[in-house]
Parts: C-alpha cells; structure tokens; sequence
C-alpha cells in the first residue's frame, strides 16, 4: 500500500525546520552580526537600566535608614499621638495636667506644645488627619518602633512614583531616571523629611499620585480624583496640586477636539473621587469645628490680609548666659491662646527672597537657567511637563512666600518638579535640535547646538556654585559636560538621535554620582534612635516617680514631647505653655500637686530668673535637686538639638509643703 503523500502544510513546516538548520550551519556574514547586534541592544540597555535603578533605590534606602531620628519635635509628637488616639478608637484627646487647670485656662487655648487644641474639656490635634490616619495604619501592622521606618517607605515609593510620572512625560526610562537620580542628588535636604515622621511625603506621594493618573495615556479620573483630595486630607495646601491638575485635564479636553460632553463626564468623574479623599477632612472638621469646610489649621489664614504680627524677641547678647537659643521655629507663641496667622500677604516681599536663595543655594544659578530653558523647550515639544511643572512652581512659590519665614521644607513639591524641567533643558534641547533638521531647518538646528554647547560650558567656568560639601559642585560640571558633548556631536550630525545616546550616559553618571555619595555616608547615623530612646526612657524612670509632670524650657531642644511620648510614666510641658495660659510656674505645680501629680522642673543652671523662681516655689515646696546632669548625659533626660552638642541640666523634685 502506498504511504500517504504529506499535507502541504507539512512540507512548508519541513522546508522552514531545513532552512533554519541550513542558516545556523552556514557563518554568519556582517549584515546578519550587525541585525543580532541590534536585537540584543534593548535587552543589554533594559537590564543595565533595572541595575541602575536597583543600586541607586537600595543604597538610598539604606542611606536613610541610619539617619532616622527618633527625636521627636512639635510636628511629629502632634501625628503619633494623634495616631494613637486613632488606634484606641477616639478622636479627641485627654490630658491629665489640663484637668489640673480646668477653670484657670482660657476656654480655647493651644496644648502639648502648641499640636493640640483644648476647647473646655476637649483636645484635638490641629493637623489634618491624613497622615495620622496612615501612621495609625502603620502602627498597627508594624508596632511602635516601626513608626520611625514609615517616611523613609514613603520617600522610596515617591521616587518610584517620580520615576513612572517622567517615563510617562518623557517616553524614556533613562530621562526619567537621570530626573530620580537629580531628586535625590541637589542638596534640597527633601531626605530630612524622610528620616522623622512628617506628613510632607506622603502628601507629595499623594498629590503626584493623582497628577499621575491624570496624564494622557491615564484612564483612571475617580481614583486620580481621590488621590488629589487624600492628598488635600493629609496637608491641606496640597490643594495647590489642583491647578496643574485642572490644566491637564484641560489639555486632555482640547487635544480631544473640545468636548463637552466628554469634559463633564471627565470632571465629575474626577470630582466623585476628590470627594473620597476628601471625606476624612470633612468629617474631622465637622466634628471638631461644627464645619466641614473649616480646617483646624483654620487660625493661620484667618489674617491672610492683616499685617505681621509682632517680631520674634532677639537672642541675648553674645557675652550674656546661653544655653543655646535655638531659632524662632522652636519657640512656641505666647501672644494669644491660640496661636496662628502664620500666612499672610504682607510676609511676601520678605520671604520670597529667602525661598529664591533657598532654591539657588540647591541648584545653582546655571541649573535654574537650564531649568527655566526646560520651561521654553516643554512648550514647544512637551505640553504635559509645562501645564504640569510651570503652574505649580509658580503658584507654590507665591503661597509658601506668604509664610512667617522661608522654609525648604515647604518647597519639598518643586523639588520634585525642577529636576524634570532639568533634563528638559539639557536632553530635551537635543530632541530640538533633530526636530529643527527634520523639518529641513539645518542651520538652525547647528546653530542651537553648537551656541547651547558653548553657553553651557561657559557657565560651567564662569556662574559660580554655591557650597562645596554637597554634590552640587559636581553636578555643575557634570551635567554641562555631559550634555555639552552630546550637543556638539548633534551640531556635527543634527538628524540623528543623539539623545538616544545622551540620555543612558548622563542618568548612569548621575546614578554613580548618587550611589558613591550615599555609600560614603552609610557609617553617618542619627544621634536618637532606639538604643538612645530605650536608655532615655530607663534613665527617666528611675529619675522621677510615675505620675510626674515635668516643666522644663525649648531652649535646650524639644525634650517635652519626648518626655510624653516616650517615658511612660510623666507628662510635661514648657514654661512658654504657662506663659500662654496665663499660669505661674508656682500656681501650676501647686495645681499639679494638689491633684496628686508629682511636679518637676528640669532646667539648665543658665535658666533665665532661675534662682528668684527656686526661691518663689521654696514658700510652698520643698525644692530639691534630684540630678544634676553634666552635658554628656542630657540625651539620656531627652535633651537633645541640632544646635549643641549637650547642654548641662538640673532636675528638681517639687514636694508641697503641708
């Protein structure tokens, strides 16, 4: 019997397996290398980028996880202990001493250093309650010891999330990861905030969540919309991300050929989920206000168009006692019972200065002028960045200037913008230049590079660079270099694609750069962490007995919210509280003690009118001095400051005189 003849398709399958085999057998000739060659350049650039990103988030990561402080000043004790009261299901906050002071104290009058409000027989944090809400969440997963390890998660998944919103805005992972690398390179100090829990972050987390959600190629409106509002519900100026945001729907719109019908379903789906977000804030400000639209944080732009207040007092002269005087930021107020109007108008013309130095103190004048070259180059080629980046900028350094004093801590948002308008105006001037020449305008295109190349390289010899600890003084020469080169090559041959080269070598210089900086100070660690909490807090307890109520000073640092905090066993507060309720320090204690606290004055033998206080207080205590602290051991009593390196310190048991 005949074999059966083979399908068609077989014989094309056996002619296809007989070819290959024929290809593989035969050398492969230069055309054929160079196809393999090509093939294998996007595999070799995607795991050398994966690497790079890699090294650079692990050795940020645990950069930053040696310098956490545990050191607790006004801010961070307000979001734990607001925190807290979240686990333990309340909203509102008791205070022992207050009920000591119950008739004494105005009926509305700032607490626990000024983070609380007592209004009658009720305490609420002033800050909004996003943050809170997320370390509470935190806490319960991870206990108290994890708090501190909260932010330095957030700044690592900021810079993630900065990374897929210039990949998004640049179409190129290595423009995006040169923009991450410059983040975490200018000396903007936005790591200070990562490593003590502080609601900036994770409010810039939010909001460029949102933003990102946002972008052409994003779909998700509700869930941006919510973002935005969470972002609002952790920091309420946050709502200044809602203007680059109303301008990138608004590019959507008209790109979309100016639909209404299209633009209001967008919108409403986008402001459903800004209610979401927002919903926390609202029901936190209903309940402690009576209003859902006013904030508790409320009492700083009440004054918005009144003129300043009165001036913080100067520091004694230099030949006077010091004990170490901190700056005006440390002290708290003691005009009104509520202390507020931080924002006003009239501070502008004198903190917007301080904000324009602060950014060039961390940029230099040649990276701004780059940065503002990013700004021409995004409009013509790059709308998203500019509706983005430009608006923000502007309108946040406007309203942060109207602040009591200029804040780098503020500006934490263009921080995050600048180094994109950055690789804007180096990478992004060589995708004009190949623009110009495709569109036959050669001369130009050479013109621009070659000027762009010399300008840079001028700038680099001549703009001086300020500081020389940070890595600026080698970015300034670094990027212009860089780019410079890549400039003059595209001079030479303008219709190619020189960035496509440019790009991998700048943002694996900047993450060398990143990566040698971080690693040199791995063995730099914060001063108060948990072997320093644990031994403060064991120190403590064997200082003063359980129930006491410690009355100490902020000019040695912040140690009264981290004697509340930590120890266990004491509350305390500080003679500026006393000043603010209208209390004397002899009328407190015999307050505290008549209601069975156990009062104590922890203070440096240079406390101004030390000695007439000892002496008031000795007509109804007996005054004794319990420890007498040399200045090695004052971390172990929690006193603690950037501004010195110990400070000697007196601890007084007070015990009334029956």
């Amino acid at each position: 019997m005949p074999a059966r003849p083979a399908s068609r398709r077989s014989a094309r399958r056996a002619a296809a397996r007989a070819a290959e085999r024929a290809a593989r057998a035969r050398p492969a000739g230069p055309r054929a290398r160079a196809a393999t060659r090509i093939r294998w350049l996007p595999l070799g650039s995607a795991v050398l980028w994966w690497a790079a990103l890699a090294v650079l988030l692990g050795f940020t990561a645990v950069n930053l996880g040696g310098k956490i402080t545990w050191y607790l000043a006004v801010d961070q004790f307000g979001y734990l202990t607001f925190a807290h009261d979240l686990l333990h299901g309340h909203v509102f906050h008791h205070w022992p001493p207050l009920d000591a002071l119950v008739g004494r104290v105005p009926p509305r009058v700032d607490i626990l250093a000024q983070s609380y409000v007592a209004v009658g027989n009720r305490a609420y944090c002033r800050y909004s309650p996003g943050f809170p809400i997320l370390l509470a969440a935190w806490l319960r997963l991870f206990g108290d010891d994890g708090a501190h390890y909260l932010n330095p998660s957030i700044f690592v998944a900021l810079l993630v999330l900065l990374l897929a919103f210039a990949r998004r805005i640049f179409r190129s992972r290595w423009r995006a990861l040169a923009a991450v690398a410059l983040v975490t390179l200018f000396p903007t100090y936005i790591h200070l905030w990562a490593i003590t829990p502080t609601r900036d972050l994770s409010a810039h987390l939010a909001a460029f969540l949102g933003l990102y959600l946002l972008l052409p190629g994003g779909r998700h409106r509700t869930a941006a919309g919510a973002a935005l509002g969470f972002a609002v519900t952790i920091r309420p100026d946050a709502v200044l991300y809602l203007v680059p945001g109303g301008f990138v729907l608004g590019l959507e719109w008209l790109r979309a050929g100016a639909r209404w019908r299209r633009a209001a379903s967008t919108v409403g789906a986008a402001a459903l989920g800004m209610l979401l977000g927002l919903a926390p804030l609202l029901a936190y400000n209903w309940m402690t206000s009576g209003n859902p639209l006013r904030p508790t944080q409320a009492m700083e732009v009440e004054r918005f168009f009144e003129k300043p207040g009165a001036a913080a007092p100067a520091p004694p002269p230099a030949g006077g006692p010091r004990v170490g005087y901190p700056p005006p930021g440390w002290h708290g107020g003691t005009v009104e019972a509520v202390q507020g109007g931080g924002l006003r108008l009239s501070n502008l013309p004198s903190t917007l200065p301080g904000n324009v130095g602060l950014l060039r103190s961390a940029y230099g004048d040649l990276m701004l002028a780059v940065a503002i070259w990013g700004v021409l180059v995004a409009l013509v080629q790059r709308r998203a960045l500019f509706v983005v980046a430009v608006p923000y900028v502007l309108v946040g350094l406007f309203f942060f200037s109207c602040w009591s004093r200029p804040d780098g801590r503020y500006l934490s948002g263009v921080f995050c913008m600048l180094p994109m308008l950055i690789v804007e105006g180096t990478l992004g001037t060589l995708d004009l230049v190949r623009r110009l020449a495709r569109r036959r305008l050669v001369a130009g295109a050479r013109g621009l590079a070659f000027g762009g190349a010399c300008l840079l390289l001028l700038g680099a010899v001549l703009i001086r660079v300020p500081g020389v600890q940070a890595a600026l003084p080698t970015l300034a020469w670094l990027i212009p270099s860089v780019t410079a080169a890549a400039l003059f090559a595209a001079a030479v041959r303008p219709d190619r694609r020189v960035a496509a080269v440019a790009a991998p070598v700048l943002a694996a210089a900047l993450t060398v750069v990143a990566v040698s900086r971080a690693q040199a100070s791995l063995r730099i660690r914060g001063g108060f962490q948990r072997p320093e909490m644990l031994r403060a807090r064991a120190t403590f307890a064997r200082a003063v007995e359980p129930g006491a109520v410690v009355i100490t000073t902020e000019d040695v640092g912040r140690p009264a919210e981290n004697i509340e905090y930590y120890s266990g066993i004491a509350w305390a507060l500080y003679f500026t509280d006393l000043t603010r309720w209208g209390v004397g320090v002899r009328e407190a204690a015999e307050r505290f003690a008549r209601a069975r606290m156990k009062p104590y004055l922890l203070i440096p033998p240079t406390q101004p009118d030390r000695a007439r206080m000892l002496e008031d207080l000795g007509h109804a205590f007996l005054v004794e001095r319990v420890a007498d602290i040399p200045p090695g051991q004052a971390m172990d009593y929690f006193v603690a400051a950037p501004f010195h390196r110990g400070v000697r310190m007196e601890l007084y048991r007070l015990t009334l005189r029956e």
